[in-house]
Parts: structure tokens; C-alpha cells; sequence
């Protein structure tokens, strides 16, 4: 039921319950991931996310049909989505490359962070060391004024 505090836990509960039948048990260890008692499949859930690490499409047909049996499902074969990340997999080099295409600009316009003047690679000046000196000196203090009671409120 929507809205009961308890709904995680049941739809948790139902969902081992259902897997169970079919060889699939979470982990004791690592709560979110599953794997089958025979077959080498393996698979995350978060919330209704599933990540998918099988070996055959036997295998994985397996996992979608048991599923397709009491829920509705959207399959992606390309990987490309899980839980809001974005994934480029690289089978080449065995690698895979995270991003969130839009995160920033879109926290830039939420929090209404206004754009840089200058670049902020590098947002003070560098102090240049000097080697052989006989003291380095510390920069200057900064003495910019104390922000006001508005200043202090947006972050």
C-alpha cells in the first residue's frame, strides 16, 4: 500500500518470497544483491533498479521470466541506465565509465548559483614558491567583510 511505512519491507518480503522459488536468495552479507543457486547470474536491485551480470541469454531469460510472471518490466539491453548513472561500457579495455550527463547545470539552476566571471579552475592565486629562500612568508590575510544576515542565510 502507498504510504505505509511498512511497504518497503512487504513488497522486500513478497519479492524473496517469489525469487525463492526459483533458486534466486539474497545475499546474507551484501544486502541489494541477489544470485541463483545453479546458474552464474547475478544481479543488484535498488528500489526497482535490477543490474544484470549474466553468462548466457538462457540464463538471463531465466531471471526475465520469472519476473515477467508477477511484475510488469522494461528491459534495456545496452546497460546504459542504472539507478540515475549514466554507463559506457568499454568490453575492449574491460572497463566502464560513470557519468550523470546534466547534473551539474541542472544544480547550478536549482540552488541558482550564478555563473563564474572567470574560469574557477583555480579560484586564488597561486603562491609561487621560492627555493633557496632563507623564510617563506605566508600571503597576506584575506580581509573581505564579514557576510550580513542574508548573506548568511543562502548558501
Amino acid at each position: 500500500m502507498y504510504g505505509l511505512p511498512q511497504a518497503g519491507i512487504l513488497a522486500q518480503e513478497l519479492l524473496e518470497k517469489r525469487l525463492a522459488e526459483y533458486g534466486y536468495t539474497q545475499s546474507k552479507i551484501i544486502h541489494g544483491l541477489w544470485k541463483h543457486s545453479s546458474r552464474p547470474t547475478t544481479f543488484t536491485l535498488v528500489v526497482d533498479d535490477f543490474g544484470v551480470k549474466y553468462i548466457s541469454m538462457e540464463d538471463a531469460n531465466h531471471l526475465i521470466n520469472v519476473l515477467q510472471k508477477y511484475y510488469q518490466i522494461t528491459i534495456d539491453w545496452t546497460g546504459s541506465k542504472y539507478i540515475g548513472l549514466t554507463l559506457d561500457w568499454d568490453y575492449g579495455q574491460r572497463q566502464v565509465h560513470l557519468s550523470m550527463p546534466g547534473y551539474i547545470q541542472k544544480a547550478l539552476e536549482k540552488f541558482q548559483h550564478p555563473k563564474p566571471k572567470r574560469p574557477q579552475n583555480s579560484p586564488h592565486p597561486h603562491a609561487v614558491t621560492i627555493y633557496g629562500a632563507k623564510a617563506q612568508y605566508v600571503e597576506k590575510m584575506d580581509d573581505s567583510p564579514q557576510l550580513d544576515k542574508a548573506g548568511q542565510k543562502f548558501i
